[in-house]
């Protein structure tokens, strides 16, 4: 278990004076990352190794969203790990205790010269403690499309400022992208995604948006139509 405390600023706040859903990405990742990058086992094995865990899927389901300058608390454990992919939960509490945000994320153990996934050892995976499964609805890490014409289809452009450290969009910043095509995305109460292949800076990048009863989900695909990443918003 793992956890932090910080504060909301400016750098969080979007429209209308709430966290944007990027905002509340980035918290999650923030601690997830500081997680294993303190960790006595896998810290040291992805540094030799020159691996790391590739996000496959997230689904944040939002209790209330914090405010400017409340101080929060995140707290971040692993509850499933074998030997290709593992799966945590992250808390985010807020200054009175009350939970702000429970999340699911999944990643798998990849090789960063390749770009494919790799297998470990069994010993590794034994020495790194799983803790128990947070009490919350666990939705399946694929995100059907539905099988209808989308209401929206659309060029998006990708920018510098959404690649990362790893010369790709940086998950957070698939939500930017697709907040854009969705209106009512400030009043979304479950975030999903699922990430499939990463998007580069010149990808021409298209995205598919469907409206759903509780919100829509955006696809979005290369000219070929191949899927990058599938966002779903429910409000």
């Amino acid at each position: 278990m793992f956890e932090t405390d910080r504060r909301i600023y400016c750098s969080q706040i979007g429209e209308g004076g709430q966290v944007r859903n990027s905002g509340l990405v980035d918290i999650l990742q923030d601690t997830s990352d500081r997680h294993l990058m303190e960790h006595p086992v896998l810290a040291p094995f992805f540094r030799e190794t020159g691996s790391v865990m590739f996000l496959t899927h997230r689904q944040v389901d939002i209790i209330r969203r914090p405010q400017y300058g409340e101080h929060i608390r995140t707290k971040t454990w692993t509850y499933e790990l074998n030997r290709m992919y593992g799966s945590r939960n992250t808390l985010v509490l807020g200054e009175k205790g009350d939970v702000c945000i429970r999340s699911i994320a999944g990643g798998a153990f990849m090789d960063m010269s390749t770009g494919r996934p790799i297998r470990v050892s069994a010993d590794l995976i034994a020495q790194v403690r799983s803790y128990e499964k947070l009490e919350m609805e666990y939705l399946p890490r694929k995100i059907a499309i539905p099988d209808e014409d989308p209401s929206i289809v659309c060029q998006v452009p990708i920018r510098r400022s959404d690649i990362d450290m790893n010369e790709h969009v940086n998950n957070a910043r698939y939500f930017d992208i697709t907040d854009e095509l969705y209106n009512e995305c400030h009043k979304a109460k479950r975030l999903r995604a699922e990430y499939k292949f990463p998007i580069k800076h010149g990808d021409r990048v298209f995205a598919y948006r469907y409206d759903t009863e509780d919100g829509c989900i955006i696809s979005l695909k290369d000219e070929h139509g191949k899927v990058y990443c599938t966002v779903s918003y429910s409000i």
